[in-house]
């Protein structure tokens, strides 16, 4: 063998193991894309709960707020858990409510389901002609059974309370009223989980 067949030699070996580590490389570049679109189509067609309507007040015998979530995701939502709290604007003291509430079946795509916070006179005494502001909390967890994932929501939002005898709208809250209010669950040790 001549001194220019083994120069040729050397530079095919060192041409193919270039191409092998382009053709490497771009395998791996494929892999990578077609695991974030994966991910991507994944989160779209999680189920994820949205508000329906405006949230509703009614005040009876005590003070109703019900909120309406239609999953608008494709997968169902399941094992639907929610944890409410109510406190009042100046955020001083403990919360009017705290409940949970654990849903059996499952919300199908583009279905509702109705949460409803039922406060009694003892915690919001509706017969005042004027009621401060309070501040709702509605925390939600469920899971994906398709994929098996669990996912959490947690929505803030402020009662208006009662203003000349007249019941005033849930509105959301502003940023700097949600950092407020983290600041008060912290400070309370009031954890969102369910």
């Amino acid at each position: 063998m001549s001194f220019n067949d083994e120069k040729l030699i050397k530079w095919s070996s060192i041409i193919a193991t270039l191409g092998t580590m382009i053709l490497a490389i771009t395998a791996l570049i494929t892999v990578t894309v077609t695991l974030n679109a994966w991910k991507v189509q994944r989160e779209a067609t999680r189920p994820y709960l949205s508000l329906k309507e405006s949230p509703k007040v009614e005040a009876q015998s005590g003070l109703n707020l019900e909120f309406k979530f239609n999953n608008v995701g494709i997968h169902p939502a399941m094992n639907l858990s929610s944890q409410t709290i109510v406190t009042d604007q100046g955020l001083k003291n403990l919360p009017v409510h705290n409940d949970q509430v654990n849903l059996a079946n499952e919300i199908p795509k583009d279905m509702s389901s109705s949460l409803v916070i039922a406060l009694d006179l003892s915690e919001v005494d509706i017969s005042q002609p004027k009621i401060e502001p309070y501040y709702v909390v509605v925390h939600l967890e469920y899971a994906d059974p398709v994929i098996n994932h669990q996912y959490r929501q947690t929505l803030y939002f402020k009662w208006n309370g009662i203003v000349g005898g007249s019941i005033q709208p849930v509105v959301h809250v502003q940023v700097r009223e949600k950092e407020n209010i983290l600041e008060y669950l912290k400070a309370r040790q009031i954890n969102l989980t369910v």
